[in-house]
């Protein structure tokens, strides 16, 4: 068996990108929560699959927030877990990704009903594959250190396993490779351009938070609002507050205006 390759050295700043950008993941992933536990009238079966892929995310974004931050050099027991953590909440993240865009298609372009069939389904899909794969890996001890040859710093795919290249294809790349993949092709059959190819793992909740918070005109609307700087009218836009006082006449007021039918003057009958 070839050794592997030395230890890539990581520079601070290279850390420092990637820690910043697990923050903004975790903070979009959090709003994400924040939002649909605020607002009930928000919860659709959309925002509800969103929900558990910003779990996912929020999850993803920890774990690699912990492997980056503690530098590990060699396989140990909170290297192990970090790296679980990691390949689970990924792996999950890519499935509940495709059963949004599954979903949004059965829905809009074929026009199904679904029900809590399918959203069992999902469920049983998208926590419990990546649950089992992880189980796997850890009990064939397959996730530990690996000297940041391919990671930034956390822990994954044990590099000294003979059948690394395997379980790094089970543990993410197959499963990221089929998203990019698939995602496109039902984005664009529901003519919605939503690709994440190129938004990089760590900043998952942070592009999610993006597109379902800051580009969705009610919730932000409803943001604004809660900062007490506008009010959320019933058209979802918002105006400022210190408007509506001279929007809304008094009612008092209308009731002294003259009727302009009681204003005529009376013609003479002559």
């Amino acid at each position: 068996m070839p050794r592997p390759l030395p230890p890539t050295e990581l520079y601070a700043a290279e850390r420092a990108v990637v820690l910043a950008s697990c923050l903004l993941s975790c903070l979009g992933s959090s709003l994400l929560l924040c939002t649909h536990a605020l607002w009930p009238e928000l919860r659709t079966r959309p925002r509800q699959l969103l929900l558990y892929l910003s779990l996912a995310d929020l999850l993803s974004a920890l774990s690699y927030f912990y492997g980056v931050l503690q530098d590990f050099d060699r396989t140990s027991w909170d290297c192990v877990l970090q790296g679980a953590l990691s390949t689970f909440a990924n792996t999950s993240s890519f499935f509940w990704t495709m059963a949004i865009a599954l979903y949004l298609y059965l829905t809009i372009v074929r026009g199904s009903p679904t029900g809590a069939g399918l959203l069992c389904c999902f469920h049983a899909v998208s926590w419990g594959v990546p649950l089992c794969i992880t189980v796997a890996a850890v009990a064939l001890k397959k996730i530990g250190y690996d000297a940041s040859n391919v990671s930034v710093g956390w822990c994954w795919v044990n590099l000294d396993a003979e059948d690394r290249l395997l379980w790094m294809l089970l543990t993410g790349k197959v499963w990221e490779i089929l998203a990019y993949v698939t995602l496109p092709v039902l984005y664009i059959l529901i003519k919605k351009h939503i690709n994440r190819a190129g938004i990089g793992n760590t900043f998952q909740g942070g592009a999610n938070c993006i597109m379902f918070v800051l580009c969705t005109r009610v919730v932000r609307a409803r943001l604004l609002s809660s900062l007490c700087c506008y009010r959320y009218d019933d058209s979802g836009w918002p105006s400022p507050r210190s408007s509506s006082n001279r929007q809304r006449p008094d009612p008092a007021e209308s009731d002294n205006v003259p009727d302009p039918e009681r204003t005529k003057p009376l013609l003479s009958s002559t």
